[in-house]
């Protein structure tokens, strides 16, 4: 996570963390803790989760990822170089600091890396997402039809400053013309200041002091039968390679808002990556509610490529009868500072409040 995808400081860890502060890891004891990091072999085991050595597991909890991911760091490693270039935004005037470390860490695969987090949003939370999505949508219906009486007119419900804009697809790579990305799906664009819950902890877990390079966050809404084809997340190379722009995206972030049970659809599908022992079978990630899936869709692979294509995925079709639709949160980080384009007027900067009382 720190050699290749430049994230120093992930879900607060590494050398300088801020759990030190509080006594969990101090100064004294880092040489202690990076000779415990280290093999009988000379090798560390960070060294070892990236190669996919004998240490890593591709699914469940081990004792190598509590080391990893508890309470101890790895060694200090250079960032990657997607990672060095300087961003505009100061730190962000809110402790995040203040969110507990995620701790339900599931290893998907080790290279490319792919991370499940169990226990990133509430069912709370994902209950709040996807209701805030319909209400936007039945009042840009409402707004779209006319009025026959005033009483339709009196139960429509009140628009909101906040309220997310239903809009067009994102932007993604298709790795060849016969995969080219062919989406069903209905996607919301929110202001970052609704959700507060989602910039603060993805922030958190990407160990980021603000949150000026993600884009607009999105919820999306997949129905019985509706999918997304096989695509990258990666931008076309025109495009990271503006030097006016924000470079590429370097992280993916996916948070399932509904759980769809086993035999129903609506995995995240990665063609190119085994599952398990398997080679021959796709990884399949089923949607969990409260659960996040991290990926990174263009840092690694082949060298000086301008994306991964070994991430490339799809939104399998959700079952006919499956019981719950699919619904997702999701983001992605730049490499440098972004300009959100939609809703009117969203603003990172207008986020900075609401992420404080929320932390």
């Amino acid at each position: 996570l720190e050699d290749i995808y430049g994230l120093e400081k992930f879900n607060f860890g590494g050398v300088g963390a801020i759990y030190k502060s509080i006594g969990v890891v101090t100064d004294d004891n880092d040489e202690q803790q990076e000779s415990d990091l280290t093999t009988e072999g000379g090798s560390s085991l960070f060294d070892d989760i990236l190669s996919g050595g004998s240490t890593s597991t591709s699914s469940g909890s081990s004792d190598a990822l509590d080391e990893l991911f508890g309470n101890k760091s790895p060694a200090p490693a250079p960032p990657a170089s997607t990672s060095t270039k300087e961003t505009s935004a100061a730190a962000a005037p809110f402790d995040l600091n203040s969110i507990p470390p995620f701790e339900k860490f599931r290893v998907l695969h080790t290279d490319p890396m792919v991370l499940a987090i169990d226990d990133f949003f509430t069912s709370d939370e994902c209950d709040k997402y996807v209701q805030m999505s319909i209400d936007a949508e039945k009042q840009q219906t409402d707004e779209q039809t006319p009025d026959d009486n005033e009483s339709s007119s009196e139960t429509s419900l009140p628009e909101t400053p906040l309220q997310p804009m239903l809009l067009g697809q994102s932007q993604t790579v298709g790795k060849d013309s016969r995969s080219q990305a062919q989406r069903t799906s209905t996607t919301w664009f929110h202001y970052y200041k609704g959700v507060p819950e989602l910039m603060a902890k993805a922030s958190r877990l990407l160990g980021l002091e603000g949150i000026d390079r993600f884009e607009e966050p999105q919820t999306v809404r997949y129905r019985r039968n509706e999918k997304f084809t096989w695509h990258l997340d990666a931008l076309s190379p025109e495009e990271a390679n503006n030097p006016s722009g924000s470079g590429q995206r370097v992280a993916t972030l996916l948070v399932y808002l509904t759980d769809v049970a086993a035999g129903s659809g609506g995995a995240t599908m990665f063609r190119d990556l085994g599952e398990g022992n398997d080679s021959q079978q796709p990884l399949k990630v089923r949607p969990k509610k409260g659960s996040a899936l991290l990926f990174f869709p263009s840092a690694g692979g082949i060298p000086g490529a301008p994306f991964d294509i070994r991430t490339l995925h799809c939104g399998e079709a959700v079952a006919e009868d499956a019981e719950n639709e699919k619904w997702i949160a999701q983001l992605w980080l730049r490499q440098r500072g972004y300009e959100p384009t939609a809703p009117v007027g969203n603003s990172h900067g207008d986020a900075s409040d609401e992420i404080g009382r929320y932390c």
